[in-house]
């Protein structure tokens, strides 16, 4: 028996498209639903009225899965322009009162993630805790919950704002002594994962590099498959190992269908143990305010993922052509990867790639709407065309991490 406490959210994506109703809770239990459809599952929610049917149409399907739901005005939706970026959240987080909606579970094995429509506190013996907060994280001490071994799965940004600092052995004893847990897994994004033990051991969990990155609900599936293997018996670090090839196998198709370890040849494990240090070029045109957020956008989420970029918009604006020619140009000869935003075939844009291309410097090329005949020069070169946004940003990083 496997117990899972977490949100049902409606879900919307504009870019690319998507919209389902899941949140880290039922998205759990479809996880682990899929790798053993005999399992027996409780699950601990809150919902809408108008979600009752819905979720027990789960209940049908997975003949081992009983839902345990309270119910709230309104369920809440997430929305995303695209994977990366971080959600809108409605209604507003300041509207919503937690302490009105509260879930007490005493089981066994129990997969808890964090709410934001409500509290639950918990009694068991294996528990997983993920607090899906990066702004306002509920300490699992303080809500009164127990466990005989705790696990906290969370992400860096989690971590400092929960435990109040950015030094890595601060955040590690506030999670062993203030928290109480066994074992801290804390989730890195395209460098993979660190599990930090209490005896002050740590072991780095591969990452893979995938076709496509679909990220949304990525961390949920993470948790979800560690749970899973974990409850089973599996060491903390093997079913970690298990959790990552998973999540990757989900972030390359965005389904629900897992295979044996490591079986998929088109999945690559990735030895990443620091972040690259060579500098990202992020070429694109800059002349309408659609191109300005597109490339101030891209620059924000390299930089969030610890990148050093240079953006010719930011690093050199507006001026005399031959004086941006000869920044650019020197900015070019020390950079490591090309990011161009190919979609219109800028001629500045256009003469960058083909500088990086004469120097042999890798290109990331995200375009969505060119033809195949307007990149035919570009293909014979270490150019790589990506038409999905966030899975050009990850292949950015990977292609950097692999030229060091």
């Amino acid at each position: 028996m496997i117990t899972i406490i977490g949100g049902t959210y409606h879900e919307t994506c504009l870019e690319p498209h998507f919209q389902e109703t899941y949140g880290s809770g039922l998205r759990a239990c479809k996880v682990i639903l899929s790798l053993d459809s005999t399992l027996k599952v409780d699950f601990f929610t809150f919902i809408e009225k108008e979600l009752e049917a819905y979720l027990n149409s789960y209940s049908d399907l997975y003949k081992g899965l009983t839902n345990h739901f309270d119910l709230i005005n309104t369920t809440p939706l997430f929305y995303y322009d695209y994977p990366l970026i971080n959600s809108r959240i409605f209604p507003r987080l300041d509207t919503i009162v937690k302490s009105e909606n509260h879930l007490d579970v005493n089981a066994e094995n129990i997969l808890m993630y964090g709410f934001i429509e409500g509290t639950a506190k918990v009694v068991g013996n294996k528990v997983v805790y993920d607090p899906q907060s990066p702004i306002n994280p509920q300490s699992f001490i303080l809500s009164g919950s127990q466990a005989t071994e705790l696990v906290i799965i969370l992400n860096w940004t989690e971590a400092v704002v929960w435990a109040k600092s950015e030094v890595l052995d601060d955040i590690k004893n506030y999670f062993f002594i203030v928290e109480k847990a066994d074992y801290v897994i804390l989730k890195m994004g395209a460098m993979g994962a660190c599990i930090f033990s209490k005896e002050n051991e740590s072991t780095n969990i591969t990452v893979y590099r995938t076709d496509n990155v679909w990220s949304i609900g990525s961390g949920d599936v993470f948790a979800a498959t560690f749970s899973y293997n974990w409850f089973l018996g599996i060491n903390v670090i093997e079913a970690a190992k298990k959790a990552s090839y998973a999540t990757a196998e989900y972030c390359n198709c965005g389904d629900y269908q897992f295979h044996e370890f490591e079986s998929n040849p088109n999945i690559i494990p990735l030895n990443i143990t620091e972040r690259p240090k060579g500098q990202i070029y992020l070429a694109g045109p800059f002349f309408t305010f659609s191109q300005r957020w597109l490339i101030d956008r891209i620059r924000r989420d390299l930089m969030e993922m610890g990148l050093n970029v240079f953006s010719p918009l930011h690093d050199v604006g507006y001026g005399i052509g031959k004086e941006i020619a000869i920044k650019d140009i020197e900015a070019l000869k020390k950079s490591s990867l090309v990011f161009a935003v190919l979609d219109g075939m800028d001629s500045g844009t256009l003469f960058e790639t083909g500088y990086a291309a004469a120097k042999e410097i890798p290109i990331i090329g995200y375009v969505q709407n060119e033809s195949e005949n307007s990149l035919t020069m570009l293909k014979g070169c270490k150019c790589e065309f990506v038409k999905d946004l966030s899975t050009a940003i990850y292949k950015a990083y990977w292609t950097l991490a692999d030229n060091e």
